[in-house]
């Protein structure tokens, strides 16, 4: 009797059982690689301070994070921060009325510590212009202006208020200022000197041609 012919069969099982070991071995030999990359990512405690541009004014509340990750933190009062990162890594500084700006982190870098200085420059939002205007257009605000009317009462009080009798009165009774206070204070005191240093005289100037005129023809002597 003639045996079965599988040559399908007996050469499918050699082939399996040479590919598994050099698959094994191929992973055997890629996984150093990839421990040693893994190796070289290391963790660095990123540190500083944020100022505004050229001064050294520290920034409150600046966001500082790398994107795409749960890794980051913010400034405090003073602008100083701190926050772990990896080597290779791109942080973002970010903060209202700043421009944004970007470190990257070498992917080299074997230290544990990085520390900078970072200058946000400032960029304001100017926003467009508003009018306020209850009038839907220019000719109705004219023509409420042209109606409106002044109550009464308020006329009254402006016309009385501004009486001359009732200013005179107002300016009788009303007190003297710092100035005012001052001005009368030396007024009294240079008539006190007046008074104590100086003879006190009520003839008139006018009369003292006709007082010397008397002294000369002896006027004085007859009485």
């Amino acid at each position: 009797m003639k045996r079965p012919d599988y040559p399908s069969f007996l050469e499918a099982k050699p082939v399996k059982r040479l590919l598994l070991p050099l698959l094994g071995l191929l992973l055997f030999l890629c996984m150093p690689e990839q421990a040693a990359a893994q190796r070289q990512t290391r963790v660095v405690q990123l540190s500083g301070f944020v100022a505004t541009g050229d001064s050294l004014f520290g920034v409150t509340g600046v966001s500082i994070y790398v994107p795409g990750t749960s890794r980051g933190t913010q400034s405090n009062e003073y602008g100083f921060f701190s926050v772990p990162v990896l080597a290779g890594d791109s942080v973002m500084f970010s903060a209202i009325g700043f421009k944004k700006q970007y470190l990257v982190i070498p992917k080299g870098y074997s230290s544990q510590s990085y520390s900078i200085i970072m200058q946000l420059q400032e960029d304001p939002t100017e926003l467009p212009t508003v009018d306020v205007f209850p009038w839907a257009t220019e000719r109705d605000f004219r023509e409420a202006v042209a109606n409106v009317k002044l109550p009464d009462e308020g006329r009254a009080i402006a016309m009385r208020n501004l009486d001359p009798e009732r200013l005179e009165e107002l300016f009788k009774s009303t007190p003297m200022d710092g100035a005012g206070n001052f001005r009368y204070g030396m007024d009294q005191q240079r008539l006190q000197q007046q008074n104590r240093y100086m003879i006190q005289s009520g003839i008139s100037p006018f009369a003292i041609p006709a007082l010397i005129k008397s002294i000369i023809n002896g006027d004085f002597k007859k009485k």
